[in-house]
C-alpha cells in the first residue's frame, strides 16, 4: 500500500518514508508519539528521582552526618526503634497464633 504524506515544513510529497527526503522533517505520527512519550517518561523519571532525593528521612540524614556523636545517636535511635517494632510484630504474631 502506497502512502503519500505532504511535508508540513517544505510541502514536498513523500512516499512510504518516516522522514522527509528534502528537509529531513519527521513525518510519521507514530514515531512522533513515541518520541513524545519517551521525552515525557524521561521528565517523569527525573521528577521522581528529585522527589526521592528531597524526601530523605531524618534518620538517614543524621546517619551520614559529619559528626561522629550524631551518627552514633542516630544509629542508636534506629536500633531502639527496630527492637520496638520487632517486639510489636512478635506480640501481634503471638495474639494471632493464640486466636487461631
Amino acid at each position: 500500500m502506497v502512502s503519500q504524506i505532504k511535508c508540513p515544513n517544505c510541502g514536498i510529497y513523500n512516499t512510504n518514508v518516516d522522514y522527509c527526503t528534502n528537509c529531513n522533517t519527521l513525518l510519521s505520527s507514530k514515531l512522533r508519539r513515541e518520541l513524545q512519550f519517551a521525552e515525557q517518561e524521561k521528565v517523569r523519571k527525573e521528577k521522581r528521582n528529585l522527589e526521592e532525593e528531597n524526601t530523605v528521612s531524618w534518620i538517614e540524614r543524621f546517619s551520614k552526618h559529619r559528626f561522629l556523636i550524631v551518627r552514633v545517636l542516630a544509629k542508636t535511635v534506629r536500633s531502639i526503634w527496630l527492637a520496638f517494632v520487632a517486639v510489636g510484630v512478635f506480640i501481634a504474631w503471638l495474639v494471632s497464633a493464640i486466636a487461631a
